[in-house]
């Protein structure tokens, strides 16, 4: 399992737990409403699970009443429940890049900037060795032009 789909797993009970309903009987989710505040979810999940609950849960429902209006403290702090221990859950941007950023895949990256480098270097050498356009040609520079009887 890769570490972005063992992070969003973390979250899945408080991104995808339901709100309130909106007008049309559809469930507003978490990640719908923090969506919507053109916010990444699971950043702000990962922001919120850092802190004590109790701030939080005030934090959500500050961000809750731009989509909802007035969400009640209590459906903030029910959300806010549904997040991963932060000792059980490694939610630190950190330990995302650290799962992430695997040697082999360093690895990689260093041999594609080497590749590019040396592919740079070669286009720049085989650029200078060509004659370029409006240039005289290097033998008829060297050799006088014969005059005309």
């Amino acid at each position: 399992m890769s570490s972005t789909s063992a992070l969003s797993a973390s979250f899945n009970d408080f991104l995808f737990a339901t709100v309130c309903e909106e007008r049309n009987d559809m469930p507003l989710t978490v990640v719908s409403a923090l969506a919507r505040l053109d916010l990444d979810p699971w950043t702000e999940a990962a922001e919120l699970a850092r802190m004590p609950p109790e701030g939080a849960a005030r934090r959500l429902a500050a961000l809750l009443a731009g989509v909802v209006g007035n969400p009640p403290t209590a459906t903030a702090a029910r959300l806010v429940a549904l997040l991963p221990n932060p000792a059980k859950a490694d939610v630190s941007f950190r330990g995302r890049m650290a799962r992430t950023m695997t040697a082999p895949s360093v690895r990689a990256l260093r041999i594609l900037c080497m590749i590019l480098m040396a592919s740079l270097a070669v286009s720049v050498l085989v650029g200078n060795l060509a004659p370029r356009a409006g240039a005289p040609h290097p033998a008829s520079a060297r050799a006088p032009a014969a005059a005309p009887r």
